[in-house]
């Protein structure tokens, strides 16, 4: 006989044995996710701790000796400042700068609309500007309290943003007839970033640095440790579950409500 049926839903029903398993499963699945919860909760307190214990400076004579003592773990605000600058066409002086090349070129696409006997295509032309090339410049150095380090050691600043475009000159009227117009598109860092920067100070140099731009040093902690990801996990876990009972419950099911046994 097949299993009872508990709720009646017309497409769909619970029956006993439905109940069950979801009960079995729903359990199992919260004994999986207390497990997995917790080594989250055990990599955000490994990942949390050297913020904790990471020792504050704020000036050039803190941070020279903390780099001469290996101090290690460390979070110091300042000024980082470009030792020179980088520029190109006129468009300004800049710690970095990313240039696109980029050209005015003509596509082609096949536009339909209507169905059936009524579907009609044509072609369709149109223009866009299009990268070509992309060159990278940025000074070598940087200096942050005091002392100078290669830009490419130093931990990533805020990203680029747009300073300018240049139209390229065609060369003349006849060479502009046969040549797509081009142009530069500029996207470039400021000389100078005031924020707080995390890093390990060991063998008289940064290591795994990080930069919090615009960050004092009383919330440098907040915005770098990671937090809520047992609770987001939760949520998301939490929700796969029920959409799994739910698909579960409204599936036919015969494999198991078809068998011998009335429960």
């Amino acid at each position: 006989m097949s299993s009872r049926t508990l709720i009646d839903g017309g497409t769909w029903d619970l029956t006993v044995r439905e109940l069950f398993l979801s009960i079995v499963g729903l359990l199992l699945a919260i004994i999986i996710g207390c497990i997995i919860a917790n080594s989250i909760a055990q990599a955000e307190d490994e990942y949390n701790v050297k913020f904790y214990h990471a020792i504050q400076v704020s000036d050039s004579t803190q941070f020279n000796y903390a780099f001469k003592t290996n101090a290690g773990h460390m979070l110091a605000y300042g000024t980082v400042s470009a030792v020179g600058f980088v520029t190109d066409n006129g468009i300004g002086n800049y710690m970095s700068l990313t240039r696109d090349l980029e050209e005015y070129r003509k596509h082609h696409r096949t536009v339909c609309s209507g169905e059936g006997k009524n579907r009609h295509c044509h072609t369709e032309t149109y223009w866009t500007w299009d990268v070509m090339k992309t060159d990278r410049f940025h000074v070598d150095q940087v200096d942050f309290l005091g002392k100078r380090f290669y830009y490419s050691q130093f931990p990533q600043l805020p990203s680029e943003h747009y300073v300018g475009t240049v139209p390229i000159p065609s060369g003349g009227f006849i060479e502009g007839l046969f040549k797509n117009r081009q142009r530069y598109v500029y996207r470039g860092r400021r000389l100078t970033y005031t924020g707080t920067m995390y890093t390990n100070a060991v063998n008289h140099t940064i290591n795994d640095s990080k930069w919090a731009d615009g960050i004092t040093l009383d919330k440098a902690i907040d915005f770098y440790i990671h937090e809520h990801g047992v609770l987001i996990f939760w949520i998301i876990f939490g929700a796969i579950i029920v959409v799994a009972i739910i698909f579960f419950v409204a599936a036919p099911n015969e494999w198991l409500n078809g068998s011998v046994r009335d429960w």
